[in-house]
């Protein structure tokens, strides 16, 4: 096989690979909600706009989603969620979209529950409790066991990606690590 025939292999590989992580991100966002569903959150109902074709189908279409302030105390004003499933302040787990404006730094933190992030839109860059980071693209997987400090500083345009907690939605805070090089 020649270099040529090899490289043109390897870009197809890489496309499907792009193609399934997109399917299955896609996917995850249209897990089964109940589309009846509203959403207390910091004091404001939040009814979510839904399409659904029956019991437990629900298809949120994300250019149109309901967002609110995500307040929580020693977190600056900037991110809003769009809760999916749940309560933020009393469900046993949550699925939600999170955005957070453009140069914006969520505060170093972790969550009593696991946690899983799909990123949809924006570079960031994740940072670890040591301080090591990695700068990241859209159409990215985070998945963290409770209790892990880490912070997000989102890039030039704006962040968005979907959120799943398995236990109660709560936030510990913690002083910023210094970046390792």
């Amino acid at each position: 096989m020649n270099s040529t025939s090899t490289q043109s292999k390897q870009q197809w590989i890489g496309l499907a690979q792009f193609a399934i992580k997109t399917v299955v991100a896609l996917l995850l966002m249209l897990l089964p909600v109940n589309a009846a569903m509203a959403h207390d959150i910091s004091g404001l109902t939040v009814e979510q706009q839904s399409l659904s074709f029956g019991p437990d189908q629900t298809i949120f279409d994300l250019s149109d989603l309901s967002w609110s302030p995500l307040i929580r105390e020693g977190v600056p004003p900037g991110p809003e969620i769009a809760v999916l499933r749940g309560d933020i302040e009393n469900a046993e787990s949550l699925e939600a979209v999170l955005r957070i404006p453009a140069n914006y730094t969520f505060p170093n933190h972790s969550h009593t529950s696991d946690e899983v992030y799909i990123w949809l839109q924006g570079d960031f860059t994740y940072i670890a409790e040591d301080g090591s980071n990695a700068e990241l693209s859209h159409h990215s997987y985070i998945s963290l066991p409770g209790g892990v400090p880490h912070a997000l500083v989102c890039g030039d345009q704006p962040c968005m990606f979907y959120l799943r907690y398995t236990r109660p939605f709560d936030l510990a805070l913690y002083p910023m690590p210094e970046l390792n090089q």
